[in-house]
């Protein structure tokens, strides 16, 4: 359960991230290879902070504590993002550049 909401919590933190460098930094110019190395880098990142978190408090679950579970969290936040992102954090971001240009 602890994991989940790490993991969960990780995912809607990169998909702001992701929109805000998508739309603030790019200015939408950043192609889709682009977004997706830059996603999957920041996911990869987050995925061994989630390593040594589960690792530090052993709110692993039963897993065995291999590194190669760097790989699995980094898969699972690679891809909890993409809903996190377009359903939530696009809407808001867009509305809120729409308000910037408008002032």
């Amino acid at each position: 359960m602890t994991l989940s909401a790490i993991l969960l919590a990780f995912a809607a933190f990169l998909g702001l991230v992701m929109e805000l460098y998508k739309k603030s930094l790019r200015r939408d110019r950043a192609n889709d290879n682009e977004i997706k190395l830059v996603a999957l880098a920041c996911s990869a990142i987050l995925g061994y902070v989630t390593f040594r978190i589960v690792v530090g408090t052993g709110v692993d679950g039963g897993l065995n504590n291999t590194p190669y579970l760097v790989v699995l969290y980094t898969v699972a936040i690679y891809l909890l993002q993409l809903p996190a992102c377009m359903a939530f954090w696009k809407p808001l971001v867009k509305k809120f550049m729409e308000r910037k240009v408008d002032e």
